[in-house]
This record gives structure tokens, sequence and C-alpha cells, in this order.
């Protein structure tokens, strides 16, 4: 179950990082200037804030799972926030040039101020590991007792830096990615929504 936990929370990690934001693109940008350093720096930073953002979801998802009220609509409450998560994939529309004139360039160590920054400044990533940690734990596929609260943060924050990295390798050609609305989200975004209506159905019958 250990190893399960940290796989599922790199898979979902990294796949939930690919949709284009200020984080990523200013990864891709950093490629494409050849600032290697500033690059590995930023990203280090930015997956140490996904831990500690992370781990605050975390603990607040565990503390409401142990209220009655939580518990009893634990998985109403799921299936509503997977609901949420794809309608606002559907409506989102992101493009990776207007992002690029809004981000700057750092050299060196600074890029790790940089993602420090840019992380906290996210706090997106509240509400979505929210709704997939409920998801997760409602069905079963993560305990998150003991060290396996660590390995799920790990997880998260080790497949943040992955695609990051990965950014960075692909440089200019990530944006092919990056700017498929298909791929990064009207295909996550109906993926939630058959969660979501999955969940509720469950939970009338």
């Amino acid at each position: 179950m250990s190893t399960q936990v940290f796989i599922i929370a790199f898979v979902v990690s990294y796949l939930g990082s690919i949709p284009p934001g200020t984080i990523n693109i200013t990864s891709m940008q950093l490629s494409v200037q050849n600032h290697r350093r500033a690059a590995f720096f930023f990203a280090l930073a930015a997956s140490i804030t996904e831990f500690i953002y992370a781990g605050v979801t975390v603990r607040l998802q565990i503390f409401l799972s142990e209220k009655p009220f939580f518990t009893e609509y634990f998985q109403i409450i799921t299936a509503l926030a997977m609901l949420a998560l794809g309608v606002a994939n559907l409506l989102t529309k992101t493009n990776s040039q207007s992002l690029l004139s809004k981000t700057t360039t750092p050299k060196g160590r600074n890029g790790f101020k940089l993602g420090v920054i840019l992380g906290v400044l996210n706090p997106l990533t509240i509400p979505f590991w929210l709704a997939v940690t409920a998801y997760l734990q409602n069905h079963r596929l993560i305990s998150l007792s003991g060290v396996n609260f660590w390995l799920y943060l790990s997880g998260i924050s080790i497949g943040t830096f992955a695609l990051l990295l990965t950014v960075n390798r692909l440089g200019a050609r990530f944006t092919n990615i990056a700017d498929n609305q298909l791929l990064v989200h009207r295909l996550p975004g109906i993926i939630f929504i058959l969660l979501g209506l999955y969940n509720f159905i469950d939970w009338l019958f």
C-alpha cells in the first residue's frame, strides 16, 4: 500500500501539473533562454511549496473526515467537488503566449526565490488536492495513516518537480501540449465530471 500511495500521488501530481500556468510556462521560458541552473532551482522551490500546500490541504481533509456531518455526506461532497473541478476545466481557456508575457527571467539561485513566490501565489492547488484526496480515500485507493501521509506528500512534490524538469527539457515544444485545449482542459474536465457523476449515482443507490 505504501508504494501504491506514492505512485498514485506522483502520477496525479505529474498529470495535474500539465495544464499551462505561470509556473510551468516560466519553467519553459527558462529552458528556451538556456537558464538551466535557474530552471532547476525554480522547479525545486515550486515543488517544495507544493509539498507545503498539499500538506495543509491533506491535514484539512483528514480533519473534516473525522467530523460526523462530513463522514455522513463524504461521498456526495466528493462528487460535488469533482463536478466543480470538471466544469472549471471545461470553462478554462489558457494560452502559453499570454502567460509568457507575464513571466520574468531570473538567473542562478534567484530562480529559487521566484519559484517560492509563484508557488505561494498558486492557491488553486488547495481545492484540487482536497477533491482528489477525498476521492482517492473514498474509493480506498490510498491510506494516509502513519508514514503513508508523508509518502503521499512526497509523491505530490516529486511529481511536480518531475513535470517541471520535463517542461525544462522540452523547452518551446511544451507549447504544443500546453496550447492543446482538448488535452489539458477538456479531457480532464470530462474525466472529473464522469467521476463526480459516478460518485453521485453510487451515493444514491
